[in-house]
């Protein structure tokens, strides 16, 4: 294990660094999952199932088979902050997202159907 001050190498046994001193556990302290937005460390792992938003996407952009849109990541492990509600996929904070994700462009696309279909007739 490295030193996280200076970059030392710590043996496993010792407590602080030989060099400057600094103690292990400061470096236990940067390897804590927190939230990339609010930075809690109130974390849930939860794995993700069938996004119905992406499904019935699928469903108006191709037919019955687009269901099967609503699989993608299915299985995938996602971090979910329980103080803003942000997720991301683990191992990865740099791709965390607060939004609904298909269920906006779920919307999006109705709006523009219905749009299209009010200024038609």
């Amino acid at each position: 294990m490295r030193c996280a001050k200076c970059g030392n190498e710590i043996g496993p046994t010792e407590l602080y660094c030989p060099t400057c001193g600094t103690g292990r556990a400061a470096r236990a302290r940067e390897e804590i999952v927190h939230c990339p937005n609010c930075g809690s460390t109130q974390i849930t792992a939860v794995r993700r199932t069938y996004s119905p938003g992406c499904g019935c996407l699928g469903l108006l952009l191709f037919g019955w088979w687009g269901l099967l849109l609503g699989l993608l990541g299915a299985d995938d492990v996602e971090l979910v902050c329980a103080k803003c509600g942000t997720r991301w996929p683990a191992g990865s904070p740099s791709k965390a997202r607060s939004g609904i994700g298909c269920g906006t462009l779920l919307l999006i696309v109705l709006l523009i159907i219905l749009l299209s279909y009010v200024f038609h007739y």
